[in-house]
């Protein structure tokens, strides 16, 4: 008799702790842990349950658990990063920078300036322009250009107005001297910030004149 009342425990223990489990939609080890001592006090000696299965599934929802606060705690600090880049890239407002790469808007027909810099006097020196579709609608080309750091803007790039649609086009400048080696050429970016835009991929600050420049590209703040 005294083993069927412990049998009878046992069911409708095994049934209460099956009821909490269908019931939570989140258990943590220490509900695991407590239905686990609860089944083995409540038992039948003669016959012990089998609690290999309850012990696989715990070991599982542990390591759940702890991913799930791993990624919370990441979440947490990348926020946070976020946060910090936010207040640091408003100090740019305002802020006259050059950024590497060579970009230049036409408004109105007009180009904006970008900074070309040669390391060495150049013999020929080649311009090729892009539109934003990556098709080149120009080529311009200058002889016995001396090594320094220059302003190119409408009278270099777009003197015969082939530049005629508004909006940004991209060059690619390559440079050469007397003996057709090449040159180490460079182009950058100019203007003033007005605005900034936070993606994904990074910040980016927008110019005065409507250009896109990532903060990363940044070499001059003045």
């Amino acid at each position: 008799m005294s083993i069927s009342g412990v049998s009878y425990t046992t069911a409708n223990s095994t049934t209460v702790a099956e009821d909490n489990l269908s019931s939570s939609s989140s258990l943590s080890q220490v509900d695991f842990m407590t239905l686990l001592t609860t089944q083995m006090e409540y038992q039948d000696p003669t016959n012990p349950v089998d609690n290999t299965e309850m012990i696989n599934q715990m070991t599982a929802y542990s390591s759940l658990d702890e991913q799930t606060q791993t990624n919370e705690s990441l979440n947490t600090i990348i926020d946070q990063l976020s946060s910090l880049s936010a207040v640091s890239s408003s100090s740019y407002l305002g802020q006259d920078v050059m950024a590497a790469g060579g970009v230049v808007e036409v408004e109105d027909g007009v180009a904006s300036d970008v900074t070309l810099n040669l390391d060495e006097d150049a013999a020929l020196l080649s311009i090729n322009i892009y539109n934003s579709g990556g098709s080149i609608v120009d080529t311009r080309e200058f002889s016995n250009v001396s090594a320094s750091e220059s302003l190119y803007g409408q009278a270099e790039l777009n003197p015969s107005g082939k530049l005629s649609t508004d909006g940004d086009y991209y060059l690619v400048a390559t440079a050469y001297d007397e003996n057709g080696s090449s040159i180490d050429v460079s182009l950058s970016s100019i203007g003033t910030v007005k605005s900034i835009n936070q993606e994904n991929s990074g910040t980016l600050l927008i110019l005065d004149d409507g250009r896109e420049v990532s903060i990363a590209d940044v070499t001059l703040v003045s």
